[in-house]
């Protein structure tokens, strides 16, 4: 049976939080279900400030504006739309290897991806910063001389994926996710903050045009597991089995030029040479190719959030077809 690592499902951090989690999240009986009426566009109401909470406990900030969007794909999209509106035309990111989704999510917003260059100045640009980055797990942003807004992609920025946080750096809008969050990824509810006015106003119009309101059962869900939901407890819980995840994956260092496993994320990226992925192949072990990037298939990138086992099934089956 094939163990697919290419794909972001953070598994381990899942079972972290349904660890700290005790009870049932929600009963779907026909009583619930007659009460199925079409929600708020913006969020709902009783979650939007639930997740004002924990906005604010990760970043230390209370933002004027938040709405629930549909992930933090949906997030970034609909602010890129938005500024692209503004008459924005460009959207800056940091330099390949990035996020596999980003040259499509700004091809759909009707912008152009620039790569990075401090040299850039073009006014008509947005940045678009993930913090910390995919794959890379880099907690720096990204100088431009030209002062341009900046949306921050923060699914990482979290006691999940950094032990150590520090200050968000200026940005206009800060995005994130719920199914990064908790790892309970099918849940697709994230959230879009600005104290801008203007911003905020387009935000709410394309929200309401694009969803129409978000899943009424993933947002009782989430309601019904976050009240006093104790965070310190399943961020430890969770850092703990990413921990054990990196530590295990530390034996395959070898078959990537000895690229060490970082503490921040949850991706491997690493060079990997034929011989290596020969080695993987025949294990049945699937991984991102660097291509999908923008570098070149000599990069690959692996999930180190999936399931225990699974990385350390991984493991055993390498070195076992290493020594064939």
């Amino acid at each position: 049976m094939k163990i697919d690592l290419g794909w972001g499902n953070s598994v381990a951090v899942r079972e972290a939080f349904l660890d700290t989690y005790h009870g049932n999240p929600m009963v779907l009986a026909k009583e619930e279900l007659l009460k199925f009426d079409y929600p708020t566009h913006e969020g709902d109401p009783e979650l939007v400030e639930i997740t004002r909470s924990v906005v604010e406990r990760q970043t230390g900030r209370k933002y004027k504006h938040l709405f629930l969007v549909n992930g933090a794909t949906g997030g970034c999209v609909i602010a890129l739309r938005a500024y692209n509106q503004a008459g924005f035309d460009f959207c800056v990111t940091r330099p390949a290897p990035y996020y596999i989704r980003y040259p499509n999510m700004i091809k759909s917003s009707g912008m152009t991806q620039i790569q990075h260059n401090p040299n850039h100045s073009n006014t008509k640009s947005v940045t678009l910063l993930d913090l910390p980055s995919n794959p890379l797990g880099l907690q720096t942003p990204i100088s431009l001389l030209a002062k341009m807004p900046t949306i921050i992609d923060a699914v990482y920025y979290s006691g999940v994926y950094m032990q150590v946080r520090g200050i968000l750096p200026e940005h206009s809008v800060m995005v994130g996710s719920y199914s990064k969050l908790t790892g309970v990824n099918g849940i697709r509810i994230g959230w879009l903050a600005t104290d801008d006015d203007l911003m905020a106003e387009r935000f709410r119009d394309l929200v309401t045009s694009e969803y129409c309101g978000l899943s009424r059962a993933s947002s009782d869900i989430l309601k019904h597991t976050l009240q006093g939901f104790n965070w310190d407890r399943f961020e430890a819980a969770a850092r703990f089995k990413l921990d054990c995840n990196r530590s295990e994956w530390e034996l395959l260092e070898k078959f990537f030029d000895g690229t060490p496993v970082l503490g921040i994320g949850m991706f491997y990226y690493a060079p990997m040479d034929q011989k290596a992925q020969d080695i993987f192949t025949k294990a049945n072990i699937g991984w991102t190719k660097g291509s999908a990037m923008g570098t070149d298939d000599g990069f690959a990138r692996f999930n180190l959030g999936a399931k225990t086992e699974s990385i350390f099934e991984t493991v055993r089956r390498v070195l076992k077809a290493d020594r064939r």
